[in-house]
């Protein structure tokens, strides 16, 4: 009869067996339209948190914690934009449904940009005097934007400029508030 020690070295030597002749299974990158949809999802209760910002509570320790939101969420995705790069075009626009055309994705990222860009917007027409004080978090916010339109325009040809009649009426509201070095990164890029 086989001792313990004998069935167990017996049973690890074939579960390695089954183990190696397992596929290896590599994690695939997310397709951009599902990065965008989950950008807007992140994004839109910090953005509404900025947006809901008056002349009362517009100060530097509250717009700041808000901002750094933003851009956390906004480096996230450009980490996982980055991830696709070099992969066919068939995977980057890719979504359950088949291969979304890049107007499509234009009409995912516009809402991306414009999110931040209204809340940016509500802030500074509330804030008063004390936009002064808050412009420069809001503008670190909207220019956090810029290394992810700088990660996508590699990967889908077309898509800024497809993108740009979506985001232009907010994008010139900003430049009316004072925030032209933000639109002009922006506008170099788009």
């Amino acid at each position: 009869m086989p001792s313990f020690s004998q069935i167990a070295a017996l049973a690890t030597v074939a579960f390695a067996a089954f183990a190696a002749a397992a596929p290896v299974e590599r994690d695939l990158p997310v397709a951009l339209p599902a990065i965008l949809t989950s950008l807007v999802a992140e994004l839109s209760p910090v953005t509404a948190l900025l947006s809901s910002i008056d002349a009362t509570n517009a100060t530097a320790q509250i717009v700041d914690p808000i901002t750094d939101q933003i851009e956390a969420i906004l480096e996230g995705a450009v980490s996982q934009v980055s991830a696709l790069a070099g992969a066919p075009i068939a995977t980057v626009l890719s979504t359950a449904d088949g291969v979304l055309s890049v107007a499509d994705t234009a009409q995912l990222l516009g809402p991306v940009l414009t999110i931040v860009f209204t809340a940016t917007q509500d802030v500074l027409n509330a804030a008063g005097p004390a936009a002064t004080v808050i412009q420069p978090l809001l503008d670190q916010a909207t220019a956090a934007l810029n290394p992810l339109l700088v990660a996508l325009a590699p990967l889908v040809n077309g898509l800024l400029a497809a993108t740009a009649p979506i985001v232009a009426p907010v994008v010139g509201e900003l430049d009316n508030l004072g925030l032209g070095p933000v639109v002009g990164l922006v506008g170099s890029i788009i």
